[in-house]
């Protein structure tokens, strides 16, 4: 909140004197008066309460009016088509002054997030949505209407179309905030008070905003009601000074004195000792609060599984950060995720699409797509140019222990009618010579063992479909794992258009999303190329490379300022001369840069066999 109050304030009040205040103030009134009348003629009332979707603190006057419309019930809100686009829900309770102004507002912010929960209990009812809550049993209890679980700390809801269950949610509280304000004689904002609550309605932070009779800020005291800390901001806009900014520890001890510049981002940060003498000096403001952090989900809420495959990509970025690291609050959530889309120990399945890319949209190998079998997985994308197949072997972790993917280019063709004419409903596979002629396949199976095959559909007594498959890349990754991190991969190229048969094997650090060390071997075993980060001095990692015969030709070094030494090498391993260039200027080749994670080599082929 701190940030997006200086902010507002860099946006909307440095730089304006009193000459430029006149005419913004005609120009604000123009702009108001119109929403005053709009307000007036939907029978909007003052002091009566409304409610309306997100309330941002007014740091203006501009922003003291409602910028989107009120409403009677909070149920109207329930719906709003914004929420969805960054699975956030903000539901404000406002009041409005004699002139239409703010005068309290109360937002609650809540977390849009889709869960895995078995749906037997909402068979019965007829299609519409649904409201729940869960007691200490983790039982259901439904309720009657939105008004009933608006405030509650966490609740769920159920929507059904067409006799399915399409969406189980839960809605955890996210952040409480409440706006209060104050205006001077001539509407101008005089005074801002902001509290954010828990969810049990505890004040956990406030901030009190002054202003000027021009509406212009000149001070705010912010403090952390739990920890006892807070901060006295004084706005001077003396030289380049925009404000000084004073933090204090919950004895009252001054630790830090920051000072902000005007029109910049820019800030001095000094660090106090006991006595009040600056110790050292940063450019980093500290923090009082993290505003962050969401509020703490309630029991059994927090036990919920999360559905990955339908739930907002924001939500399950905190998720994904965790890169390989050890976490056992997500290990133990994924882990059920996995058993309940059925997923076995050594299972061998078929993916859905699109697959997950490499702890970028997956959480380290655990899987949360339900399995496929192939022929439901062989036509996932059938109007594609190209088309994935993606067969998983599971490990003993419930994570990827092999993951083989082929990529298919695919066409419709035209087949003379007479060959398909006495073909039943259904799926039928073929390979095709050059004369067109086609020769059965018994299923599935046998099709996408062939390089190239023929897919034909059938319904109904006639053709719906009839595509040639053209395999064009075909890679393997296997995973080694400790505990539930992996620290190995091994990726095979087993065809590709691009490069020969090469084996990429790489090392992980814990959290880490590229390798801490990769080698890559030809289909005759020689190493042509290895990477490993070290901790050298000044050098950060080094790069070697081989020729096909496993001769070194280059040794490379990146120093900590990321400069390039790239030493050119005999046969005896003499140097010959060096550039500050990573590219090999001699014989160059797709995978010199090292490192890449499996799924980013694997793109990068791709993206050259388009070319």
């Amino acid at each position: 909140m701190q940030k997006l109050v200086k902010t507002f304030l860099l946006l909307f009040l440095v730089g304006i004197g009193s000459p430029q205040y006149v005419i913004a103030k005609v120009k604000m009134n123009e702009q108001q008066a119109p929403i005053v009348k709009q307000l007036k003629q939907q029978g909007i009332l003052p002091q009566k309460v409304y409610f309306q979707y997100e309330v941002i603190p007014a740091l203006n006057n501009k922003y003291s009016f409602p910028n989107e419309n009120l409403y009677s019930l909070v149920s109207d809100l329930e719906t709003h088509p914004d929420m969805y686009n960054l699975a956030i829900q903000n539901i404000a309770q406002v009041k409005l002054n004699e002139n239409y102004q703010y005068t309290d507002v109360l937002q609650r912010s809540r977390n849009i997030i889709e869960i895995i929960y078995p749906t037997d209990s909402f068979q019965s009812l007829d299609d519409g949505v649904y409201f729940y809550i869960l007691d200490e049993q983790k039982q259901l209890q439904k309720k009657d209407s939105f008004d009933e679980v608006y405030k509650l700390p966490c609740y769920l809801r159920v929507e059904k179309k067409h006799g399915i269950v399409v969406s189980i949610q839960k809605r955890p509280l996210a952040a409480i905030s409440h706006y209060k304000y104050d205006y001077w004689p001539n509407n101008s904002l005089k005074y801002l008070k902001i509290e954010m609550l828990d969810s049990n309605n505890n004040i956990i932070y406030d901030s009190e905003i002054f202003f000027n009779n021009n509406g212009k800020m000149i001070k705010a005291i912010r403090k952390n009601i739990k920890t006892g800390q807070y901060s006295i901001e004084n706005i001077i806009h003396q030289d380049d000074i925009y404000s000084i900014e004073e933090y204090f520890n919950n004895s009252d001890i001054k630790t830090n004195r920051v000072t902000s510049y005007e029109n910049t981002s820019r800030v001095k940060n000094e660090v106090l000792n006991k006595n009040g003498k600056v110790i050292k000096t940063n450019n980093s403001e500290p923090e009082i609060f993290n505003f962050d952090k969401d509020l703490d989900e309630p029991y059994p809420y927090n036990k919920l599984v999360v559905n990955v495959e339908k739930s907002n990509a924001l939500l399950n970025d905190s998720m994904f950060e965790q890169g390989i690291r050890d976490n056992a609050k997500y290990d133990e959530e994924a882990l059920k995720r996995a058993k309940y889309l059925g997923i076995k120990p050594n299972q061998v399945y078929y993916h859905k699409l699109p697959f997950p890319s490499f702890m970028a949209e997956r959480y380290k190998n655990f899987p949360h797509q339900a399995p496929l079998t192939l022929i439901e997985a062989e036509n996932q994308s059938p109007q594609e140019k190209f088309s994935d197949l993606i067969k998983i072997e599971i490990d003993n972790n419930y994570q990827y222990k092999k993951i083989d993917k082929t990529k298919w280019q695919q066409a419709a063709i035209s087949l003379p009618s007479a060959q398909l004419k006495s073909l039943e409903n259904g799926i039928h596979f073929f390979v095709i010579n050059d004369k067109g002629q086609l020769t059965p396949l018994n299923n599935v199976e046998q099709a996408i063992a062939q390089p190239t095959y023929v897919r034909v559909e059938k319904v109904m007594g006639k053709i719906v479909s009839t595509l040639q498959k053209n395999r064009v890349q075909w890679l393997t990754t296997e995973f080694d794992y400790k505990k539930n991190s992996p620290i190995r991969s091994k990726l095979t190229v087993i065809e590709s258009h691009v490069v020969p048969k090469l084996v990429i094997e790489s090392e992980y650090e814990s959290g880490q999303y590229l390798p801490a060390s990769q080698v890559i071997k030809n289909a005759q075993g020689n190493i042509i190329r290895t990477y490993k980060t070290v901790k050298k001095k000044n050098i950060i990692a080094i790069l070697e490379r081989f020729n096909e015969q496993g001769v070194k030709t280059n040794h490379i070094e990146i120093s900590k300022q990321r400069d390039i030494e790239n030493q050119y090498l005999d046969n005896k391993e003499h140097v010959r001369f060096t550039t500050s260039d990573i590219q090999d200027k001699e014989h160059p080749q797709l995978y010199d840069e090292l490192p890449f994670n499996p799924d980013g080599f694997e793109m990068m082929l791709f993206e050259h066999f388009k070319k």
